[in-house]
């Protein structure tokens, strides 16, 4: 005779699903100036929300724009010592609340 019994497993499931984007067109100047602003952004790129700035970057660079280190890239043009610098949250940030 057949038995059962009910029981908890752990597994692992990857779901997938949409979430809200924004399409930004870019001339290569504007793209660059991005990067030049966010090579100065600090912060944990696990932990913060510096990690959507890396992202960006990422996805800049990935398109062609030049690296923060080239020479005559906007970078160089910004204040040395200046930064920005994103702190932990102690909960899950939600775009549309206020803090």
């Amino acid at each position: 005779m057949a038995e059962a019994k009910r029981t908890i497993i752990e597994q692992e499931v990857t779901r997938v699903t949409k979430v809200p984007g924004i399409t930004l067109t870019l001339t290569m100047e504007e793209a660059e100036t991005l990067i030049a602003i966010a090579a100065k952004v600090g912060g944990s790129r696990e932990r913060t929300v510096r990690k959507h700035v890396d992202s960006v970057t990422n996805a800049l660079l990935m398109m062609g724009a030049r690296d923060w280190t080239t020479e005559d890239h906007p970078f160089q043009n910004i204040t040395p010592g200046s930064y920005i610098s994103f702190q932990e949250k102690k909960e899950p940030y939600r775009w549309g609340s206020r803090s």
